[in-house]
């Protein structure tokens, strides 16, 4: 079931993560780096989803994805903090 919904569940936290990142800059407050993970995050979740929907999914993308991705994710975090 993880796996139909995996896309709407990554649309839904980018929503938002890029809600609140909109608001706390409108009010003054930078909030960038939840944005740019929010949307990576949507990115990552929408490709993933469209692989593992596939009839013969190939695991070594979904792996290389997932892998980059957090090595991304843990590279804005390190580059923002």
């Amino acid at each position: 079931m993880i796996k139909k919904y995996l896309g709407i569940v990554g649309f839904l936290l980018a929503l938002i993560g890029l809600t609140i990142s909109v608001l706390y800059e409108f009010y003054g407050t930078d909030m960038e780096p939840l944005g740019e993970i929010s949307f990576f995050v949507w990115i990552t979740t929408m490709t993933i989803s469209s692989e593992i929907n596939k009839e013969k999914p190939k695991k070594w993308w979904v792996y290389t994805i997932s892998i980059l991705s957090l090595a991304a994710i843990i590279a804005m975090l390190f580059v923002y903090s």
